[in-house]
């Protein structure tokens, strides 16, 4: 009987995998024709979805894309951002 069963779940693996890879390149497209700001803003570089290309054809790449964004959000929240020179504070400091 378990073999049975697990006989089932293999073939059902086998017949729902197409659908899957189908799935992941979708949402990797789907990413993909977003420009840098827009992936910038959801904390994605294009990078990022270079190298999920190198996953294999059967993994889902949005697991490592949102713990790289989960990643990169949690050090922006802890990096100290300064507030940007005024243009004359700029201009003295070149001439020094």
């Amino acid at each position: 009987m378990k073999t049975l069963i697990r006989l089932s779940r293999l073939a059902l693996d086998l017949a729902s995998w197409p659908v899957r890879v189908a799935d992941h390149r979708r949402a990797l497209a789907a990413l993909s024709s977003l420009d840098d700001r827009e992936l910038a803003d959801i904390g994605l570089l294009r990078q990022d979805l270079r190298d999920v290309t190198a996953l294999p054809l059967g993994a889902d790449p949005t697991l490592p894309l949102a713990e790289r964004a989960q990643g990169r959000a949690k050090n922006m929240r802890g990096a100290r951002v300064l507030p940007p020179k005024p243009p004359a504070t700029r201009f003295r400091e070149a001439a020094e």
